[in-house]
């Protein structure tokens, strides 16, 4: 099915409002640089220097997501084997490592690989410390100022990198970015210890886990407050919309934040992640792809790329199998 490339803190909760998110969360299951003109600037050199290895944490099972399906799991056991066997393909040919983690919401289907496994976030992270951010003007009954709105379209459309430095402190450094995700049931999902936001190590079912947030209603997040984040991911720099976008359809919606960086801990090899959704006629997908240990940042942005394409993909190709009414069953030439 031929696809089109992309076009384009919280302080400390308090006791009692941590143990009211976590009851409300119980229904949860799973799952930058900047650019400048003509290129990537250079990363952040602290970032860079800081970027853990892989984690050695113990891995938690990914579960199904309870999503709002209006039917069952599209993907036949022979069609499962055959997209697992297709992923482990992509994992042979390719030195980097990456996890996958999707969830499609008009039927309920998932599909994950390595979900469980952690990867630092790079500048992924940024849209956890958004929703944090927000979270606690939530519970301090008020609005973003003007000056935090200007500085989270940076942080978000463009990923400026200083802005992120302040917007991480005003969450509350490490400690409340800590309290922050374990409100919002992440199971796996670590800050660095000297509060270097892109060493964050995360994976895949977590960065799910907030895109349900930010796009199910799950009871976090005010509504005009989801809808702020999601204006904010439809409309980052044309340059940084790929990923995720090479699972859309001309005149789909599309919603993401990518991240990107060599890493000095690895021998210089790039970490490229993207998580968000894509929303048109007769699909709804929920992304998040992470990676790490390619050698450049556009082989990097080519696989994950490839790994949203394919699994979306084979996701609507079973259902269209089942469902000759949908609309793609009716056109031979998508």
């Amino acid at each position: 099915m031929p696809r089109r490339p992309p076009a384009d803190l919280i302080r400390t909760w308090s006791a009692a409002t941590t143990a009211l998110c976590l009851v409300a969360l119980m229904a949860l299951a799973v799952p930058g640089a900047t650019w400048a003109a003509g290129g990537l600037s250079a990363p952040d050199a602290a970032l860079v220097r800081t970027l853990l290895a892989d984690s050695a944490l113990p891995l938690v099972p990914f579960a199904p997501l309870t999503g709002p399906a209006t039917g069952g799991d599209t993907l036949s056991p022979a069609q499962r084997d055959e997209l697992t066997a297709r992923i482990g393909d992509l994992a042979d040919e390719h030195p980097a490592d990456f996890a996958v983690a999707v969830q499609d919401l008009r039927t309920g289907a998932t599909f994950s690989h390595a979900a469980h496994e952690q990867f630092p976030t790079a500048s992924v992270s940024k849209l956890t410390i958004l929703t944090l951010l927000l979270l606690r003007a939530e519970e301090e009954g008020r609005g973003l100022t003007a000056s935090e709105q200007v500085q989270v379209e940076e942080m978000i459309r463009y990923s400026d990198n200083d802005v992120t430095d302040g917007l991480y402190a005003r969450i509350g450094f490490t400690d409340g970015f800590t309290s922050g995700v374990r409100a919002l049931g992440f199971t796996n999902t670590d800050p660095h210890p000297r509060g270097v936001w892109g060493a964050t190590m995360t994976t895949a079912a977590d960065q799910l886990r907030l895109l349900r947030v930010l796009y199910v209603d799950e009871g976090h997040l005010a509504a005009e407050n989801r809808a702020y984040v999601r204006e904010l991911m439809e409309s980052v720099a044309p340059e940084q919309a790929w990923g995720v976008s090479a699972s859309a359809d001309p005149g789909d919606t599309v919603g993401l934040k990518n991240g990107w960086t060599p890493r000095e801990s690895n021998g210089g090899l790039w970490n490229v992640n993207t998580v968000g959704y894509v929303s048109g006629p007769g699909h709804e997908y929920l992304i998040a792809v992470l990676s790490d240990g390619h050698h450049d940042h556009a082989t990097g942005v080519a696989l994950v790329e490839e790994l949203c394409g394919t699994v979306t993909g084979a996701m609507e190709a079973a259902r269209d199998a089942d469902d000759p009414a949908h609309p793609a069953a009716e056109d031979p030439a998508r």
